[in-house]
């Protein structure tokens, strides 16, 4: 809950994904790590349950492997304290050979969870765009696209196989010797008569307790070679959630970290747009008449390399409209994204109503989930519908929920907008039961 929570704050997701590369890029590497935020999805779903799972797991594992080994070292060591020291010797060297076998594991096992997500994605798109491609007839194209995403996963994996066969041919060997060794040192002591039998039985059982705790890495290494994968995606995720949310407050609804009006006085950022809200209701000193000013706006795309708008000074004043036109590539909706406050690279200010007060369309449509009473209302979640003379509008905070709209309230604003048989087309000729009709509404 707490990843989501940082995920949908400040519209990070947006952030994340204007960073991102592309999710049909095939030129994604374990170096690239740092900078590519691929399928948060992913990470969000599958890295964290991994990390938790494996995390409890291990840790219980961990405590009983301390418990064992406090139990019979101390048996071993006052029986046998070479035997002690050669388990000790022998676990390390075991370790350190098992690191250096099995290392290439984690960084396979972090491309495996890239390349198994890129495939998904890819096969998720195809359902999504099913009908499109097929009136394209795009299916070869389609095929050896994924084709080529799923050698990469089939490579991967063939990697991976190859890596553990080697991890495990070595623990096979290294369990073989653990047989051979304590006989190997008490032998001689033995045909010596030094030790009696029944000394050898009793340290062979302490020594096996023990050499089973001291090889927890070379026993656990394929699990924590998965557990590490996830833990690196996992915390480059969130490092490049907290570069975007670093330091604001969980109830700023931007990804530009709107200024406090009530400091006029307040310098703007050398490197980035300042975006300062008002209320439109409230008549401000400094926002008279305008609803809408820039002042020396310098804007640039996200990554830095290409400027699009420059000097830009300008003031809406209430009652007016603007159209702003231009070539393609111009900058036209890249300006409506520094005003809504998605993009902020660049520099000068831009003055604009709170965001409660003001609404943006984007260029593609977006159905949400739901019925079709919640495409109508989407993201509405109060109906403000009190006036509050002290602001001259609707009054913040109203009690009244969107469902206080009657259906046929919902019906006269979808025949005002020219769609009165949509309803009764979702509901097989029964418009209020077409109100309250979950669809897939993106293909209606």
């Amino acid at each position: 809950q707490r990843v989501l929570d940082m995920y949908f704050s400040n519209k990070v997701y947006y952030g994340l994904e204007q960073q991102s590369k592309s999710a049909d890029d095939t030129a994604r590497e374990y170096k690239d790590r740092k900078k590519d935020m691929d399928n948060p999805d992913q990470r969000i779903q599958e890295d964290v349950d991994s990390f938790t799972s494996y995390s409890l797991s291990f840790f219980l594992t961990i405590i009983d492997t301390i418990l064992d080994l406090c139990s019979f070292s101390g048996i071993l060591f006052t029986i046998m304290p070479k035997l002690f020291i050669a388990i000790f010797i022998f676990a390390s060297v075991g370790t350190l050979c098992t690191v250096l076998v099995g290392k290439v594991l984690i960084k396979l096992n972090y491309e495996s969870l890239q390349r198994e997500a890129d495939f998904r994605f890819s096969l998720v798109r195809i359902r999504e765009n099913a009908e499109s491609i097929a009136f394209y007839k795009g299916e070869g194209v389609e095929n050896r696209e994924i084709a080529g995403k799923f050698k990469r996963v089939i490579s991967n994996m063939t990697a991976r196989n190859w890596a553990t066969s080697r991890l495990q041919v070595f623990t096979n060997i290294y369990n073989h010797f653990t047989n051979i060794l304590p006989l190997v040192i008490l032998a001689n002591e033995y045909f010596d008569g030094l030790i009696e039998y029944g000394v050898i039985a009793q340290a062979r059982s302490a020594f096996w307790h023990i050499l089973d705790d001291f090889s927890l890495i070379i026993n656990e290494f394929n699990g924590i070679s998965n557990f590490l994968a996830g833990i690196d995606r996992l915390f480059f995720f969130m490092k490049a959630i907290q570069e975007l949310d670093q330091g604001r407050n969980k109830n700023d609804s931007n990804v530009m970290k709107p200024y406090d009006d009530s400091d006029p006085f307040m310098p703007p950022s050398d490197n980035q747009i300042v975006l300062r809200e008002y209320d439109p209701f409230i008549t401000l000193s400094q926002h008279p008449s305008a609803f809408l000013e820039m002042r020396n706006v310098h804007l640039s795309t996200p990554d830095g390399k290409r400027t699009l708008v420059q000097h830009l000074n300008l003031s809406l004043m209430k009652g007016n409209n603007l159209l702003i036109a231009g070539v393609s590539g111009a900058g036209k909706s890249s300006l409506l994204r520094a005003i809504a406050g998605l993009w902020n690279t660049g520099s000068g200010e831009i003055a604009r109503p709170r965001s409660e007060d003001i609404y943006f369309l984007p260029q593609l449509p977006y159905c949400p989930p739901g019925t079709l009473r919640d495409q109508l209302l989407y993201p509405s979640t109060e109906l403000y519908d009190e006036f509050d003379s002290s602001r001259g509008g609707p009054l913040r905070g109203s009690p009244n929920d969107v469902a206080n709209i009657s259906d046929e309230e919902l019906l006269n604003i979808l025949s005002a907008v020219d769609l009165p048989d949509l309803a009764a087309r979702a509901g097989d000729g029964n418009p209020m039961a077409g109100i309250s009709a979950v669809q897939n509404w993106s293909n209606t």
